[in-house]
């Protein structure tokens, strides 16, 4: 399959919205993030990750891939074209526990304490019942 890696376009928002939606993703993507999608050879978005600030920290969410395109590589591609943009150094990211082995092998590493501004966060979503982790990429 072809697919192209880009930064997210203003006129792909009712595309972004939908893909999200379809994939069963309940964030919202807000005016501020950083989006990167993951486009096809037909321009449709099979693929998303955004970054988002929570008192001065950059935190990597939404990351998705088109439910049926899963387990062929995709979002390793996609975490590694964040690596080469740089956006990707000293965030955090939340991935569910079943994710956590994918996530090291991007380089993440397991957070043993959250910086107070996170800490809420984690035990919103832990106490949903969402079972995520807080990993954090070092700045190289």
């Amino acid at each position: 399959m072809d697919y192209e890696i880009q930064l997210y376009k203003q006129a792909q928002q009712q595309e972004l919205s939908q893909f999200y939606k379809r994939n069963n993703y309940k964030g919202k993507v807000k005016s501020t993030d950083r989006v990167w999608v993951v486009v096809d050879s037909d321009a449709q978005i099979i693929g998303a990750a955004r970054f988002c600030h929570n008192a001065g920290l950059s935190i990597l969410r939404g990351v998705w891939i088109e439910e049926c395109l899963r387990q062929q590589g995709i979002g390793s591609q996609l975490l590694h074209a964040l690596k080469l943009s740089g956006d990707i150094e000293g965030c955090y990211c939340f991935p569910y526990l079943y994710l956590e082995a994918f996530y090291q092998k991007q380089g993440f590493r397991l957070v043993e304490q959250a910086p107070v501004s996170l800490q809420k966060l984690l035990t919103r979503y832990n106490h949903h019942e969402e079972k995520v982790i807080l990993m954090g990429m070092p700045l190289v």
